[in-house]
């Protein structure tokens, strides 16, 4: 009986499949070797930015990323429910900090400073981190399918990163750092997130586990690219962040500036002709 109890308790997807599976003991349990061991490198990918970042935000990400390095262990060392939301909780509140930067950027960018504005992000990140775990666990608790609910989760995720990635590009382009490190970091982060996620797009898609995947860890090919996707993401915060500690110093400037938000500036830059070419 102990043992359907368990099996019950599974998180059930592909995530193993082309790994080497161990059984734990008589409870249905599996240790997914590859998937499991594969997860530091997110402590791999996490410890550099506590040692090396410039600001206090992007230490935190990092020690977060260490932390999303022993939540995927829990997870694919033992593949119940329990380990799946322990996974994605310090998932969700990394997402949450590069959300709330981004939401920094853009009040920094129209004006926008003080405790009000403060409030206003650091709820809005919590709000979206909580909304994201909140969801799966819901389904999970629904009856709903696991890759389902796998499915929904990277998309939730997945938001709020490429939220990040999208600001972040508008305001190395606007502050003219777009060509150097960061907007090397800012492509390096994105081509391996997708990298990693063709690996990966059997977990919420049934039925894909066959043929030459039964052969290949994909699922730690996963982790190595994110693992690296989210080492840049960190240098990243560590660069917005200094970029909007600039902007704030230059708020009176920006908020006079006839040209508006930063959006509005980029593509009348990019689409109005200039007065050269009359």
């Amino acid at each position: 009986m102990g043992k359907v109890v368990e099996a019950g308790r599974r998180f059930i997807n592909d995530d193993a499949c082309g790994d080497w599976v161990v059984p734990l003991g008589h409870y249905g349990l599996e240790f997914q070797v590859m998937n499991g061991v594969s997860a530091f490198c997110f402590v791999l990918a996490g410890a550099p930015l506590i040692f090396r970042a410039s600001t206090p935000i992007a230490r935190t990400y990092g020690l977060l990323m260490c932390c999303v390095g022993i939540g995927s262990f829990s997870y694919h060392a033992t593949t119940t429910q329990t380990g799946f939301m322990i996974d994605i909780i310090p998932m969700a509140a990394t997402a949450a900090l590069l959300l709330y930067k981004a939401t920094h950027a853009l009040q920094a960018d129209a004006g926008g400073s003080g405790h009000n504005s403060e409030t206003f992000r650091l709820s809005l990140s919590i709000a979206c981190a909580l909304f994201a775990v909140y969801i799966p666990w819901v389904m999970m608790a629904a009856g709903t399918s696991h890759e389902a609910v796998w499915g929904v989760w990277a998309f939730l995720f997945g938001s709020m990163g490429a939220i990040f990635g999208v600001v972040a590009c508008m305001v190395f382009v606007n502050e003219g750092v777009f060509w150097g490190q960061p907007g090397l970091d800012l492509v390096s982060a994105v081509v391996s997130v997708l990298l990693g996620l063709s690996c990966s797009i059997h977990s919420f898609i049934p039925g894909l586990c066959n043929g030459w995947r039964t052969a290949l860890p994909l699922h730690a090919l996963w982790h190595v690219c994110s693992a690296i996707s989210s080492n840049r993401c960190g240098y990243i915060l560590d660069t917005m962040s200094q970029l909007v500690s600039d902007m704030e110093d230059t708020t009176k400037a920006r908020v006079t500036n006839k040209l508006g938000s930063l959006l509005v500036r980029l593509v009348k830059r990019d689409i109005l002709p200039s007065q050269f070419s009359m």
